[in-house]
């Protein structure tokens, strides 16, 4: 490394490698000052080397072959590009020359990481990913520090921002699913095929790493409860306001006797709570601490800025830091079965063509011992029947019952 001049590359030119150029070149001076050497993007890789990009970058830094990245001579590569395919290859060639790697890519971390880990330490590269999980939220940096005095009981959150935004607008404005998603789109929250983020995928990437860096282990991907929001229509968001409560896509990492859970799910949040507080794209994580109890976090959780801020950061954290190895990653399988029924839940019923009354449902689920704390029935002209309620004892033959003898299709949603 050049005694005056550290030499980026870059992986992705698109939203989030154009924000990190635009970075640089805004707060070159503030980064020369700490760091007693001017950062210089040397090199970036692309797609497509004709497209009109938002920020402007010299044709000769600009190549299509990721060969030429490997055979110049960066210090560190930033990749941005995501996805896990070339990506996964691309940075272990990188790691295997030495070069530093600072990334944002959640899915490469959570299907590769424990590879990645190993393979950093091996040759005394730093493996950088503060942005990876919750955007401009320095989220990873301060659990750091936490773990130094703090064992850590729990880490949950809203982690994905399209999701958020799109159960704001749904309760905000009672406007259908597959409207606000269109509407998300359209302001660049959700992409063209939204998947990782409404099915769940991308939050679970996230508290994947958070349970890494905090526990020393996670799950692997297909252990964890994952649902994500795509399913979700107003008569519960509605029901679930009027018990007091408000729905929130939840991703939470938890260890308690002896047992990881980690799991993404649509959950009801009192609307007192810090987290039911959180609206549109913003993410929040809160921290549970045996020293420090609760902390919450909130900022901008995606988008070309944040991001980009974190990455930077992450670069400019490892130059000031002599390298020592990472703690090893690890994946454990979850310890004994998953309960059948949920403790404490909402349910929601509905049926369009009841067979009896909603007093002989109710009746038939206290005689089945399901405890109901609170409840709301709507019954309109139309004879469809829609309950919602807070109960406890809630099985999965309760919901095969009265799908059978009342014609009632039953969901269960966890309430915090």
């Amino acid at each position: 490394m050049s005694a005056s001049v550290v030499k980026v590359g870059l992986l992705g030119v698109g939203t989030v490698g154009g924000g990190v150029l635009k970075t640089i070149r805004s707060q070159q001076q503030k980064l020369s000052d700490r760091l007693g050497r001017r950062v210089e993007v040397v090199k970036a890789l692309v797609r497509n080397a004709e497209k009109q990009r938002s920020v402007p970058i010299e044709n000769n830094l600009i190549t299509t072959r990721f060969e030429e990245v490997l055979a110049s001579d960066v210090d560190i590569v930033v990749e941005v590009m995501g996805g896990v395919e070339p990506t996964y290859g691309y940075v272990r060639a990188l790691i295997e020359k030495g070069c530093h790697i600072v990334t944002a890519n959640k899915e490469l971390l959570a299907k590769h990481g424990t590879e990645l880990v190993r393979l950093a330490n091996r040759h005394g590269v730093q493996l950088a990913y503060e942005a990876s999980v919750a955007g401009g939220i320095p989220i990873l940096g301060v659990l750091r520090q936490f773990l130094r005095t703090n064992d850590i009981v729990s880490v949950s959150g809203i982690l994905n921002g399209t999701t958020n935004y799109i159960l704001t607008r749904m309760e905000q404005e009672k406007l259908p699913y597959a409207e606000v998603l269109k509407q998300a789109q359209e302001l660049g929250y959700a992409e063209a095929d939204p998947a990782s983020d409404v099915e769940g995928w991308d939050a679970l990437y996230k508290t994947y790493i958070l349970a890494q860096l905090v526990f020393g282990e996670s799950l692997p991907l297909h252990a964890a409860e994952r649902q994500g929001i795509e399913k979700l229509h107003l008569g519960q968001i509605g029901l679930a306001r009027e018990l007091g409560y408000r729905i929130k896509l939840l991703a939470k990492a938890s260890k308690a006797g002896g047992g990881l859970q980690l799991s993404v799910r649509p959950t009801l949040l009192p609307l007192d709570h810090p987290l039911a507080q959180v609206q549109d794209a913003y993410n929040a994580v809160q921290v549970s601490g045996n020293i420090v109890g609760d902390l919450l976090f909130m900022g901008k959780g995606a988008g070309e800025l944040p991001t980009a801020s974190a990455v930077v950061e992450d670069l400019a954290y490892l130059l000031t830091q002599r390298f020592t190895p990472q703690p090893v990653w690890q994946e454990s399988e979850p310890a004994g079965n998953r309960e059948a029924g949920e403790k404490r839940c909402f349910c929601y019923l509905e049926s369009k063509a009841l067979r009896g009354t909603p007093d002989q449902v109710t009746h038939f689920l206290d005689r089945a011992g399901v405890l109901v704390e609170k409840q709301r029935i709507q019954y309109d002209w139309a004879s469809v029947l829609r309950i919602g309620m807070i109960a406890s004892g809630f099985a999965e033959e309760h919901k095969e019952a009265l799908h059978r003898d009342f014609g009632i299709r039953a969901e269960v949603f966890p309430v915090l």
